[in-house]
């Protein structure tokens, strides 16, 4: 079932010494600004071929509660819900299941009874519609127990209450609903006193000790913090806003928020202490970035380890993060530019943020002669790209313009977590000189009788091309005036760097068997670069598609034959036969008409 599964653990010592370090951790003023990395020796829970989504921590035996949506990707056999022990291995009792079609979503356990709350979905597969939306309640030794169905909805982590409830955010009915444990509906939670609005699409949720539920509102981009009151919620605070939160877990024991946000398919957790103060920001690049594992992966936490799990339904694994003490600072270092035009440079570095994505990150440039006078004082800045956090060093990159041709530059980078900060050391540079594009005109290909695909080369000596186009005209017009009003089309690519770069443009609307002159010219901000023209000739028609070419012109001779049809000549005149009469026989005309008539005899005289 497990494939590579292997224990986390191995011994009580360990797990007594970890409770200890933890519960040191936590107390009042022994700790400031901890932090979060993956468990050097057991970093991942391997699952095998299951595709893990929800996950859920029975707070009080520890152990660890995995809802599978299929035994593998394509693989239609239903999914389950694993119980595993506290190292990671999977029980005696586990796995639970329905015994039905369960694409399980999302796992929660009821703090009374120690079992689990189970919701499954129906979704579209290769076959159709399969599943269906269903809550199911297990033992907590796989015994199925009550099962109720709600509206199908994205929900994607569930919460149970000290009373043994189950709250389900549903974002079909813009709520959270909840049902005692026999699937009765007692409330309906919608958030209508919270700034901006009621709930629009929820789908986590998660209690802290003293019974505040936290809720990700996905289509709002926000968690909100409700606070009990009456009998139902009211709204507390705001935890977040505007950064693609998708998933919610908190520690019981001290109150820390665990937000898992997708940032474009990029998934990374941030972390609160109990007030709303960012913590630290964790496990950037780890889940997966294709289909839908970013948008299911959620949270769980041991409250008295402080670790926290996350499901990678991509990698078929539970992450596994523990609690440190202080979060280690970056560090960086520049390089050579890797790429350095007349007007712009793409300037790079090496960071490593230790595991802890970077909250700062810019780079800094300025030309040589002020640097020597004022330093980074005067200096312009690049931002880093988003989200760099990954656990070892990476290189990256930022691109610096408004630069001037021809000049000295210096630049460093500057970077900053919860761990603290870091800036490297200059690195100069220097732009390329005003030049103008270079342009050659290449062979123009793919000939038809309307239609050409013109061909050329630009280098544009690493300025910024504001201006490529090919210009055309037929022969007798260029022997007129030149390109003077010549047709012009655009290059379909523009070209970029210090290397001549292959451009072409697609003309058409041409004249069949016409001869025809072209050109590219491009524009940088140094100048214009004009290539040299070349000719290429359209295919000819034949007389077979177009029949005048078969028939002599008038006043003159017929056009020369064609390769592909000859020329087809008319029959000449009819000539007239020699009359010739046979002896006796002579030729006499007769009405007009020259015929063969017998000859007279001619008697002597006597």
């Amino acid at each position: 079932m497990f494939g590579s599964l292997f224990t986390r653990r191995s011994g009580s010592l360990i797990a007594v010494f970890s409770t200890a370090v933890a519960m040191a951790l936590v107390a009042p003023g022994a700790w400031a600004g901890p932090g979060y990395q993956l468990d050097p020796s057991d970093p991942s829970i391997s699952l095998g071929a299951e595709i893990p989504t929800g996950v859920a921590i029975d707070q009080d035996s520890e152990e660890i509660y995995v809802a599978e949506l299929t035994k593998g990707l394509l693989n239609l056999n239903p999914g389950e819900v694993e119980q595993l022990d506290s190292s990671g291995a999977p029980t005696g009792s586990s796995p639970f299941s329905t015994g039905g079609q369960d694409f399980f979503f999302a796992v929660a356990v009821n703090p009374v009874t120690h079992g689990i709350y189970a919701y499954q979905s129906e979704g579209m597969t290769p076959f159709g519609q399969k599943g269906a939306s269903k809550m199911s309640s297990f033992s907590s030794s796989g015994v199925l127990g009550a099962s109720f169905s709600p509206t199908n909805s994205a929900a994607r982590t569930l919460a149970a209450d000290s009373s043994g409830r189950v709250y389900f955010p549903n974002s079909s009915a813009h709520s959270v609903q909840v049902f005692n444990s026999t699937g009765v509906l007692e409330s309906t939670i919608t958030c209508g006193d919270c700034p901006g609005g009621g709930f629009s699409e929820p789908v986590a949720v998660a209690f802290n000790a003293a019974g505040k539920l936290y809720v990700v509102d996905s289509d709002a981009d926000r968690v909100v913090k409700l606070t009990p009151s009456a009998g139902s919620y009211a709204y507390e605070s705001t935890l977040q806003s505007g950064a693609g939160a998708t998933a919610i877990a908190v520690d019981t024991m001290d109150g820390t928020a665990f937000v898992g946000d997708v940032v474009g398919s990029k998934y990374h957790v941030v972390a609160y202490d109990s007030t709303g103060t960012e913590l630290d920001d964790f496990g950037s690049g780890l889940i997966h970035p294709s289909l839908v594992e970013a948008a299911v992966s959620q949270l769980a936490v041991n409250a008295a380890t402080h670790e926290v799990y996350l499901s990678d339904p991509g990698a078929k694994q539970l992450w596994v993060f523990e609690r440190i003490a202080s979060i280690p600072a970056p560090t960086a270092a520049v390089s050579t530019p890797s790429l350095v035009g007349q007007l712009e440079a793409t300037l790079s570095a090496t960071v490593n943020p230790k595991g802890h994505v970077l909250k700062t990150c810019s780079f800094e440039y300025t030309n040589h002669a002020d640097f020597l006078a004022n330093g980074y004082a005067n200096a312009k800045t690049a931002a880093c790209p988003p989200l760099v956090g990954g656990p070892e060093a990476a290189a990256i990159s930022a691109v610096a313009g408004s630069l001037t041709p021809g000049t000295s530059y210096d630049y460093r980078i500057q970077i900053g977590n919860h761990g603290g900060s870091a800036e490297s050391g200059p690195q100069g540079f220097e732009t390329l000189p005003p030049l103008p594009p270079e342009a050659t005109t290449e062979t123009a290909k793919s000939i038809t009788k309307t239609t050409a695909t013109l061909a050329a080369s630009v280098n544009p000596k690493g300025g910024k091309i504001s201006n490529c186009h090919f210009e055309y005209i037929d022969e007798a017009g260029f022997q007129k005036a030149g390109f003077t009003g010549a047709a012009s089309k655009n290059c379909t690519t523009i070209p970029k760097g210090n290397v001549a770069t292959a451009v072409t443009a697609n003309v058409s609307a041409l004249a069949a068997g016409t001869t025809y002159r072209f050109r590219v010219v491009a524009t940088n901000n140094a100048g214009v670069g004009t290539a040299t023209d070349k000719a290429f000739a359209t295919v000819a028609e034949t007389c077979a598609e177009n029949t005048a070419l078969c028939l002599p012109a008038v006043g003159g001779t017929s056009p020369p034959p064609t390769t592909s049809a000859p020329v087809v000549t008319p029959p000449s005149a009819p000539q007239t036969r020699p009359l010739n009469c046979r002896k006796g026989f002579k030729k006499k005309r007769v009405r007009g008409k020259l015929k063969c008539v017998k000859a007279k005899k001619h008697r002597s005289k006597r």
